[in-house]
């Protein structure tokens, strides 16, 4: 009798049905994840998976890739069917292990035992296949059921965003994206400091937010708090006035406005809807800036300009006191001083007075602002 045939003899008393209903009435009985389904449809489901791997092994081949589609599409059923990853594997090993306890069991009264054994060890060998087949198809369509959750979401955090949910969709659209219908939040938006990619600007601002938008491709990141996000969040980002979920729109138009004046001036920090009025009036009238800038700065070129704006804003900055000024550029006090009077000598402009300080700060700001862009 050749070998085929033996292999044949063999496994043709081999109970797949009884195995599979077996697996199936446990799975049902003991497995959280199984309690609710159907214990002979789950049956048929493993005898589907077991039937197969029978075959493969009286032939004395590996899984064909129509068998492996088979088994990739049985893991993506139950990635569908909401079972997770361990819990499925769980019910695997256990019919795989039932199943190996009757192939034994046929085995230890078989005349050639040589081949029983041989038959035995090549049966864990297709467990392995299929079960790097059924791990494959459930990765794959969790893969893509995630994708769809989020694609949902962000499409639903882009309409609230921009008013254009229905007053009747916003209890749906609160409820998917973690929210309370009845809470008022604020929105919060950022733009990547330059050098700095969206992903690396939402990774800062993960934990500070409840929901956030970061799309491929797009050069902001925006999302909503409940409170400002802490002063020292790191990154620039605006925050707008708080506002129900009807009316975030208005929220978002603040938002980008107070982001534009952090990005644009290096603040590092949350910025509120209103909190710096110049620094917006100095962004919205570029006109007056250059105006102000050539006033401040037209006599002087490169390294001397400079120095001088690096020397006039640290001067600003310390509330008029020269020393601290000084100590902040690492120069002698009176270098600074001479340095003021220096400047107020050639161009008619005081620190002392509060109207020309103003506008050396203007003409500073603009700047700053047109070197951001």
């Amino acid at each position: 009798m050749g070998e085929a045939e033996e292999r044949r003899r063999l496994l043709e008393g081999f109970p797949a049905e009884r195995v599979a209903a077996e697996s199936a009435a446990a799975l049902v009985r003991e497995a959280p994840a199984y309690g609710d389904h159907d214990a002979q449809r789950l049956g048929r489901e493993l005898l589907a998976i077991v039937e197969p791997t029978l075959v493969s092994l009286r032939e004395g081949r590996d899984l064909t890739g129509e068998e492996t589609v088979r088994f990739e599409e049985f893991g993506a059923l139950r990635a569908e069917q909401g079972i997770a990853l361990e819990p499925f594997l769980e019910a695997f090993r256990l019919t795989a292990r039932r199943a190996f306890d009757a192939l034994y069991a046929l085995a230890r009264n078989h005349d050639d035992q040589a081949l029983a054994l041989e038959v035995a060890g090549e049966f864990w060998a297709r467990c392995d296949q299929v079960s790097f087949a059924v791990v494959r198809g459930h990765r794959r369509r969790e893969a893509d059921r995630v994708r769809v959750d989020q694609e949902q979401r962000t499409l639903l955090l882009r309409q609230l965003l921009l008013g254009e949910l229905s007053v009747d969709w916003l209890p749906m659209a609160a409820d998917i994206l973690g929210l309370d219908p009845r809470a008022e939040y604020r929105v919060c938006y950022a733009v990547p400091e330059p050098g700095r990619d969206v992903l690396e600007t939402e990774r800062t601002l993960r934990g500070h937010l409840l929901v956030l938008l970061a799309e491929p491709g797009a050069d902001r990141v925006v999302g909503l708090a409940a409170a400002p996000p802490s002063r020292a969040v790191g990154v620039p980002v605006g925050v707008g006035p708080v506002r129900p979920l009807a009316r975030l729109n208005e929220s978002l138009v603040e938002a980008r406005r107070a982001g534009q004046v952090a990005l644009a001036f290096g603040l590092r920090r949350a910025v509120g809807s209103g909190e710096l009025p110049l620094h917006t009036a100095v962004l919205a009238l570029p006109e007056v800036g250059e105006r102000l800038v050539d006033r401040c700065f037209g006599h002087v070129r490169g390294e001397r300009r400079a120095t001088l704006t690096a020397t006039l804003d640290a001067y600003l900055e310390a509330d008029a006191n020269a020393e601290a000024a000084a100590a902040v550029l690492y120069v002698h006090p009176n270098t600074l001083r001479y340095r003021l009077r220096t400047f107020t000598e050639a161009t008619g402009l005081d620190l002392a007075h509060t109207q020309d300080a103003m506008t050396v700060w203007w003409a500073l700001r603009h700047l700053q602002a047109v070197g951001a862009e």
